[in-house]
């Protein structure tokens, strides 16, 4: 807490203070912001990651959170479907923008020669849905390769592995978090599987940015951060939970090369033009260079009047 007061007690001198996706000190600054009502600097929050409250528990810390995020400034997103975040947390839509995300490890991707290896990639942490995935795949003749961490790790971002109901179809590979390692499974694959379990808030982005970038075709669940954010062609896009539709969609990605070279052509060219870092920095500071302008323009239109 004694970090979280250094913080605080700095950010008098300025007009923002931007928090990438760090839940525990979101609330902390919020409520010192609060407590502080005379504390000028806007907080902006980027990337937060919210689920539905479903448990009585949920249900009251939502309330908490709901009345802390009262003093949030402005939410950035890397998806534009809100509507869950308004309606669970009473998040007004003029709190909300959408930033696009950028290629994660750019020049790994780079430097990775994309291949046909002749199976399926399924990999990543957040909400993976690997039991529909199981289930779609299980008695067909399509070879898959799951990649991820331990239980130990993936349950603290909503997902769960029982690899031993695993058909036998089905590889699981796990890793010790390794980027180089991972990126090389996801490069071999010849098409890529991305199941997620329903939420408010989108989940994968930054692994089908970067299956897209390796010219991997990617199907994936209707979620925040698909339908709603990608363009037209350059995904496959099924209902979440879904054997029946995501194993018709992977059957046809796999067996149909024209097909597929849609996809992988259409999002290639996509991720690309997402860039790295640098340009999330830009789109970031661009977002509050116009908030900012917009302030100042009403406060000398108010002052006019």
């Amino acid at each position: 807490m004694g970090a979280v007061l250094t913080l605080f007690l700095k950010s008098f001198r300025y007009d923002y203070v931007l928090l990438n996706g760090s839940g525990s000190l979101i609330f902390k600054l919020a409520l010192l912001k609060w407590l502080v009502p005379v504390h000028r600097a806007k907080l902006v929050v980027l990337d937060i990651l919210l689920s539905t409250p479903i448990s009585t528990r949920d249900r009251i810390k939502a309330l908490i959170v709901r009345l802390l995020l009262k003093q949030v400034h402005l939410l950035l997103l890397y998806y534009k479907n809100t509507e869950g975040l308004q309606k669970a947390y009473a998040i007004p839509a003029r709190k909300f923008r959408y930033v696009p995300f950028k290629i994660n490890r750019p020049e790994l991707v780079k430097a990775s020669l994309p291949t046909d290896g002749g199976y399926i990639f399924c990999g990543g942490k957040t909400r993976r849905d690997f039991a529909t995935l199981f289930e779609a795949v299980r008695g067909t003749d399509l070879p898959v390769k799951v990649v991820t961490t331990d239980n130990r790790d993936i349950r603290q971002h909503g997902s769960f592995l029982d690899a031993e109901a695993a058909p036998d179809n089905v590889e699981v590979v796990i890793l010790d978090g390794s980027a180089e390692q991972f990126v090389a499974h996801l490069a071999g694959a010849r098409l890529v599987a991305m199941p997620i379990l329903p939420d408010i808030c989108g989940a994968g982005i930054g692994v089908y940015i970067m299956a897209m970038a390796l010219r991997k075709c990617v199907v994936i669940s209707d979620i925040p951060g698909t339908s709603d954010t990608l363009p037209p062609g350059t995904a496959v896009v099924v209902p979440p939970e879904d054997p029946v539709a995501l194993r018709e969609a992977l059957s046809r990605a796999f067996y149909d090369e024209s097909y597929r070279r849609g996809f992988e052509t259409a999002g290639e060219k996509y991720a690309w033009q997402l860039g790295g870092e640098e340009r999330l920095l830009q789109s970031v500071a661009g977002v509050l260079c116009s908030d900012f302008d917009a302030a100042q323009r009403r406060s000398t239109a108010s002052n006019h009047t």
